[in-house]
C-alpha cells in the first residue's frame, strides 16, 4: 500500500483551476519533486496535502488512512516554508523546541532531541543566536530542524532553496538529500528549478497548468518525454521543436529534400532534438546546413544558434568548450538516429509511432 496517496484531486479559485483531477501515490522513504513553472499548482498541492487549503473534490490517504477533513495538526506531518517562518524574537533554540512547546510533548525529552536535531544541522554553537544574526543558510537550517525534531516520517518542503545564493543551494541540495535518506523521511519538494528537482528527487512529478504532465524518474523524463512541454522543461537548453512540413506520403525538415519521416498518416508532426545531441560539420558533407545567428559562451560549452532555410525556428546546438563562429557562417547538422523524438504539432504528445517508422540511416540526415 501507499504511504500517501491523492485521489482525483481538484481545487478552483473562482474560475481558476489551480489542481484538475490529481491523482498520484507517493512510496514511504521517497524524495518526490513537483516541478513546474509559477503558477502550475505546486504550492498549492504541498498547502492541500498539509491541510492549509481544502479541496473541491478529491481524497487524500496518509499511511491508508483519509486526512482529507483533518487538521494540518492532525496530519502528523511537517512543512518547511520558502520564508523559514522563524520567530524574529526567539533564539535558534527557541525556535527549534517551539513546536515540541505548542503541542506539549514531553518535556524531559526535550534536551535529547534538541541535542540530536543540532548536532545533525550543524547548529550547536548558533542555538543562542537570534534569526538576524544567521546567514540565510543558517537560516534554513533551523527552519529544516524544526522540521525534523518534530520525528514526522512525512516532510513538505515548499521552495525552501529560493533565497540563497546558487553556490550555497548547491551545498544545501546535497545537505537535504543525505538528511533524508539518514532519517528515512519521505520527503515532497515543490520547486521551479530543474537542477533542483533532477539532482534530488527520487521521482518528479511534472505539473502544468494545474494537471500532472509526467510522472516519471529524472532519467525518463529527459530521456523519454511524454510531450512538448516534458521535453522542454527539461534540459538546459530546452530542446529544440522544430515543425515538419507534410508533403505527399513523408514529412520533411526545412528545405530538405528526402523527409526525415516517410509513410506516416498525420498532418502536423514537430521533430524534437536536445542541442548537446547535435554534431557541428563541414557543410559538404552534412544533408543540412544552418546559418549562425548567434553564439553563447557558457563556460563549459558554447550554445550555437543556427537559421534553418525554409524554417522559422531556430535551431540550438551545444558543443563543448570555446568555439568561435562568425554571424552568418554556415555549418553543417548531424544527430545520431535515437537523438530524434517525434510529436503532434496540435497538442503536443508523443507520437511514438512516427520514431517507429523512421527511414534507413544512410536516407537520413542523420549518420
Amino acid at each position: 500500500m501507499s504511504y500517501l496517496s491523492l485521489h482525483h484531486i481538484q481545487k478552483s479559485w473562482g474560475n481558476k483551476i489551480a489542481l484538475n483531477d490529481i491523482s498520484f501515490d507517493v512510496e514511504e522513504g521517497d524524495f518526490i519533486a513537483l516541478l513546474g513553472p509559477s503558477g502550475c499548482g505546486k504550492s498549492t498541492m504541498l498547502r492541500a496535502i498539509a491541510g492549509l487549503e481544502s479541496v473541491d473534490n478529491g481524497a487524500i490517504y496518509f499511511q491508508q488512512s483519509d486526512v482529507t477533513a483533518l487538521s494540518p495538526s492532525e496530519r502528523k506531518l511537517s512543512m518547511v516554508f520558502q520564508s523559514y517562518a522563524l520567530f524574529p524574537h526567539m533564539s535558534v533554540r527557541e525556535n527549534l523546541l517551539f513546536g515540541l512547546r505548542a503541542r506539549n510533548e514531553d518535556k524531559r525529552q526535550f534536551a535529547a532531541r534538541l541535542g540530536e536535531v543540532s548536532k545533525l544541522m550543524e547548529l550547536g554553537h548558533l542555538l543562542d543566536r537570534l534569526p538576524s544574526q544567521l546567514s540565510g543558510g543558517q537560516q534554513q537550517r533551523v527552519a529544516l530542524g524544526r522540521a525534523v525534531i518534530a520525528n514526522n516520517k512525512l516532510c513538505l518542503m515548499d521552495e525552501p532553496l529560493s533565497n540563497l545564493d546558487a553556490k550555497l543551494r548547491q551545498s544545501m541540495r546535497r545537505e537535504i538529500r543525505a538528511i533524508q535518506k539518514k532519517l528515512g523521511l519521505t520527503m515532497l519538494y515543490v520547486t521551479h528549478d530543474q537542477t533542483e528537482a533532477m539532482s534530488m528527487a527520487d521521482k518528479i512529478i511534472l505539473l502544468n497548468d494545474g494537471r500532472i504532465e509526467q510522472h516519471d524518474t529524472p532519467d525518463n523524463l529527459y530521456n523519454n518525454p511524454t510531450s512538448i512541454f516534458a521535453a522542454q522543461f527539461i534540459g538546459a537548453p530546452p530542446m529544440n521543436i522544430l515543425p515538419l512540413e507534410h508533403r505527399g506520403a513523408g514529412h520533411f525538415l526545412a528545405n530538405m529534400t528526402v523527409p526525415v519521416v516517410d509513410n506516416i498518416d498525420e498532418e502536423g508532426l514537430s521533430l524534437g532534438l536536445r542541442a548537446e545531441d547535435i554534431h557541428l560539420v563541414s557543410p559538404e558533407h552534412a544533408s543540412l546546413n544552418g546559418q549562425v545567428v548567434s553564439v553563447e559562451y557558457m563556460g563549459a560549452d558554447t550554445l550555437v544558434a543556427c537559421a534553418l532555410t525554409g524554417c522559422q525556428e531556430l535551431l540550438t546546438v551545444k558543443v563543448a568548450g570555446m568555439k568561435c563562429f562568425a554571424e552568418g557562417q554556415v555549418v553543417g547538422l548531424q544527430w545520431g538516429t535515437g537523438a530524434q523524438y517525434f510529436f503532434f504539432t496540435a497538442g503536443g504528445r508523443r507520437c511514438y509511432h512516427a520514431e517507429q517508422s523512421c527511414l534507413p540511416l544512410d536516407q537520413r540526415v542523420a549518420v
